[in-house]
């Protein structure tokens, strides 16, 4: 297994993995993410910019994780307990739900802490729906402290953030 920037060429792929994720999630009673978000038009924003990693293997895409220095509106909301400047932030984070285990999602989260530390920044902060008690324990066993919670347009329920110092 591998984990690389996005192509556009892994665009197809990248769409399907989403799509069998949120129905996974879904089935699960865990709504994370509406039916129309993530969508191609964020994944080809977030390829373009470089900012979407995938994990393949065999050449399928098995997981994918945005890595980026953009932080939603959202985040001026937060009380964050840190104050360092050099920030990045991590989003949509999925793993082909037949390949989903805590070790890939780990690899992946850790693969973009190395990659924000090469390019200089000191913190990395990420939100996770409240209701999601699996990834809201995946991200404290990853030393991400809780820093508050967000209001998203279009979720009826709010949204932990987290962050960790790098």
């Amino acid at each position: 297994m591998i984990i690389r920037l996005a192509k556009k060429e892994d665009l197809p792929q990248v769409l399907e993995l989403i799509r069998l994720s949120i129905r996974h999630m879904d089935d699960e009673g865990v709504k994370q993410w509406p039916e129309w978000y993530p969508n191609e038009a964020i994944f080809i924003q977030d390829i373009t910019k470089n900012y979407l990693f995938v994990s393949e293997e065999n050449q399928h895409i098995i997981g994918l994780i945005v890595l980026s220095p953009e932080c939603p509106e959202e985040y001026g909301q937060v009380k964050w307990k840190s104050s360092l400047e050099k920030v990045n932030s991590v989003h949509r984070l999925a793993v082909h739900p037949k390949f989903k285990t805590p070790e890939l999602a780990k690899e992946l989260m850790n693969h973009v802490e190395e990659v924000a530390r090469q390019q200089g920044f000191e913190l990395i902060r990420l939100d996770t729906y409240s209701k999601n008690t699996i990834a809201n324990r995946f991200y404290k066993k990853l030393a991400y402290q809780f820093c508050g919670d967000i209001n998203l347009q279009y979720m009826p329920e709010k949204y932990h953030c987290y962050e960790k110092v790098l």
